[in-house]
C-alpha cells in the first residue's frame, strides 16, 4: 500500500552528503568504543578478551563463541552438567568459525570483527535518523552528539552529597544502560541490535511511500536480525510498528499497511524461539531466574531515580509534542520512548532493564526538536554559547566517572582482563586435556571454557547454578579451610577431574594443594604461578 501522498516531505537534510562533521563523528564513535580497550593494549600484556567495566559477559561471549566454532550449537559450560546444547547465534557462529576454521585468535574472532561493525552501524543509525527528523546541519549534529554521548553523571553529584551505595549504584545502573558508549565497549551483538532498529524504521517508511516488496523483505530481515541480536529492542520494533500504524488508523490518517504483516512476523520468530528455549532448557531458566527484575539485591530501579536520569533529555523531549506530528517517522519517534517504557514494565522475559539501551537517541530527537521552528515563545532561542556547555555537561562528568570505574577494574583485578604467559600455558595444557570437568575459583573459571574448551565448576552468576555456595566451596578447597579428608571428600563430590589455579585473584598466593588432595591427586602440572592438578 502506497502511503498518503499529501503527507509533508521528511524534516531533515537525510540525502546531504557525507561531511567534515561526519568524519569527526565517525572517529567519535570508534574513539569511544576503544576507551577502555586502548589503554589495555597499551600495557603490552596478552588481553583476555574483556572489554568495559564488567567482563565477566565478554568471557561468557568468548566461550560460546568457542562451543559455537566446536558445535554450531550452543550450551552451558558453566554448571557441570550434562551437555545440552540449544543456543544459535549468527554472530557468535560467525566467529566461532572464525576462531576453529581460520585459526583466528579468540578475542579477535569477537572484538576485531564485530567492534568496527558496531561503530559504523552506530554512525549512521543516529546520523540517518536526526537527518531525518531534525531541520538544520547544525541541529541535526546536537541531537548526533547527545544520543552518542549522553551519560548522565547524577552519581557523583550524589557522592558528594553523601548519598548512600544503593542511590549512587541506581544511577549508575540507569544511565549505563542508556548510555551508547557502554555497547560499543564489549557488547556489540547489542549496539548492532539498538542502532538498527532505526535504520529499521526508516527503511519501514519508506517501504510505505512505494509499492513493491523489496524493501519489505529487507526490513522484515532487518526486524529478524534485530530481535535475535537483542530481543528487547526487537519487541520495542514491533511495538512502535503497531502503535504508529493504530494510531494512524485511530486518527484516519491512512489504513494499515497490511504488508508490515510480514515485518512483525519477522520480529516475532526470534521471539518465539528465546521463549521456548527459556521454557524448557534448565539454564535458561537459570539465567532468567538470575536476571529478573529485582532478583539482586542492588537491582532496584526506583522510579525517582528513572526519572532524574532521562529528566535532562525527557522534559525538553515532552515539550516538543506540543506540536503536531503527521508523517510515519514524526510518529514512530514519539512512540519510540512509550515502546522503552512498555518493554521495560511488562512481566515477561528477563533483565527487563536493557529495554532503556538506545532510548538517548529518540529523546535527543524529540528535545532538539523541542528549540526548532515552532518552539514556545518561553524558550530561548538555540545559541552555541548555552548549547555547547549543556552537551558537555550532560556527557563529561558521566564519562570521566565510568572510565575511574574501569580503572579501579583492572587496577585491583577484579576482572581478569589479562592472562598471564603461566596462565596460558596452563589452559594450553588443558586445552590438549581429554575432556573433563575444571575445578576453579569464579576468577579463574571466567576463563577456563573459552581458553580450553572444559568446563568450569563457577563461572558467572547468570549461568552457574547455587552461584554462591559454588564461590564459596571453591575458596574453601583453594584456601585450606577443610582439613585434607574433608577437602577429597568435598573436591570428589564436584565431579571435578582437574584443579585449575590461576595466578591473579583468590588463587595466586596459595600453597600447593598436593598434600590436601592426597590419593585424589594423579599429577600436579606448575607453569610458573599456574598449576593444573590431575585427578584420578
Amino acid at each position: 500500500m502506497v502511503d498518503d501522498p499529501k503527507k509533508p516531505a521528511p524534516a531533515g537534510g537525510s540525502a546531504r552528503r557525507f561531511d567534515w562533521f561526519d568524519g569527526v563523528f565517525l572517529l567519535a564513535t570508534g574513539a569511544l568504543s576503544m576507551m577502555v580497550m586502548l589503554p589495555l593494549l597499551l600495557t603490552g600484556r596478552h588481553l583476555s578478551g574483556g572489554d568495559g567495566l564488567f567482563t565477566v559477559d565478554q568471557l561468557q561471549y568468548l566461550a560460546w563463541v568457542r562451543d559455537a566454532g566446536d558445535h554450531w550449537l550452543v550450551g552451558n559450560l558453566f554448571d557441570f552438567r550434562p551437555d545440552h546444547r540449544v543456543f544459535l547465534h549468527p554472530g557468535y557462529l560467525i566467529s566461532g568459525w572464525l576462531h576453529r576454521g581460520l585459526g583466528v585468535p579468540l578475542p579477535e574472532a569477537y572484538t576485531a570483527v564485530w567492534k568496527p561493525i558496531a561503530v559504523i552501524v552506530v554512525f549512521f543509525g543516529i546520523r540517518q535518523y536526526c537527518r531525518r527528523l531534525i531541520v538544520g546541519p547544525w541541529a541535526q549534529r546536537t541531537a548526533m552528539l547527545l544520543a552518542l554521548f549522553t551519560l548522565m553523571g547524577w552519581s557523583t553529584l550524589a557522592n558528594w552529597i553523601g548519598a548512600g551505595d544503593s542511590v549512587r549504584y541506581s544511577l549508575d545502573f540507569i544511565s549505563s544502560e542508556m548510555w551508547t558508549g557502554q555497547l560499543l565497549m564489549g557488547y556489540e551483538f547489542g549496539a548492532i541490535a539498538v542502532f538498527l532498529l532505526p535504520l529499521v524504521l526508516l527503511l519501514i517508511e519508506r517501504a510505505r511511500e512505494a509499492e513493491g516488496a523489496a524493501r519489505i523483505a529487507l526490513a522484515s530481515a532487518g526486524a529478524l536480525l534485530v530481535t535475535w541480536l537483542q530481543p528487547w529492542q526487537g519487541a520495542e520494533l514491533i511495538g512502535i510498528v503497531l502503535l504508529v500504524e493504530g494510531f494512524r488508523w485511530w486518527r484516519r490518517d491512512t489504513r494499515p499497511d497490511l504488508r508490515l504483516f510480514w515485518v512483525v512476523t519477522a520480529g516475532l520468530i526470534p521471539a518465539i524461539y528465546y521463549a521456548a528455549v527459556a521454557a524448557r532448557d534448565p539454564s535458561w531458566k537459570l539465567a532468567g531466574e538470575m536476571n529478573k527484575r529485582g532478583a539482586q539485591a542492588h537491582w532496584d530501579w526506583p522510579l525517582w531515580a528513572i526519572a532524574l536520569t532521562v529528566a535532562p533529555l525527557a522534559i525538553p523531549a515532552l515539550i516538543s509534542l506540543h506540536k503536531r506530528a503527521d508523517g510515519w517517522q514524526e510518529i514512530a519517534v514519539r512512540f519510540w520512548p512509550v515502546a522503552v517504557l512498555v518493554v521495560y514494565l511488562q512481566p515477561f522475559g528477563t533483565f527487563p532493564y536493557h529495554s532503556f539501551q538506545g532510548l538517548a537517541l529518540p529523546l535527543a530527537v524529540l528535545a532538539v526538536q523541542c528549540f526548532g521552528s515552532g518552539r514556545p515563545a518561553w524558550l530561548p532561542r538555540p545559541r552555541w554559547w548555552w548549547v555547547v556547555p549543556v552537551v558537555l555537561a550532560l556527557s563529561v562528568p558521566g564519562t570521566v566517572h565510568r572510565m575511574r570505574m574501569a580503572s579501579d577494574n583492572v587496577d585491583k583485578g577484579y576482572f581478569p582482563y589479562y592472562i598471564s604467559p603461566s596462565e596460558q600455558e596452563a589452559l594450553r595444557f588443558l586445552d590438549a586435556a581429554p575432556r573433563g570437568k575444571v575445578l576453579a575459583d569464579p576468577y579463574g573459571g571466567m576463563l577456563v571454557p573459552a581458553y580450553s574448551g572444559q568446563e568450569a565448576y563457577v563461572g558467572p552468576r547468570s549461568w552457574s547454578p547455587d552461584w554462591q555456595e559454588r564461590a564459596n566451596l571453591a575458596a574453601a578447597v583453594f584456601l585450606g579451610v577443610y582439613p585434607p579428608a574433608a577437602t577429597q571428600q568435598v573436591v570428589r563430590s564436584t565431579g571435578a577431574r582437574y584443579i585449575f589455579v590461576n595466578c591473579t585473584g583468590l588463587t595466586g598466593t596459595l600453597p600447593s594443594l598436593a598434600t590436601a588432595l592426597g590419593p585424589l591427586l594423579a599429577s600436579e602440572h606448575r607453569f610458573g604461578c599456574a598449576t593444573v592438578y590431575v585427578l584420578k
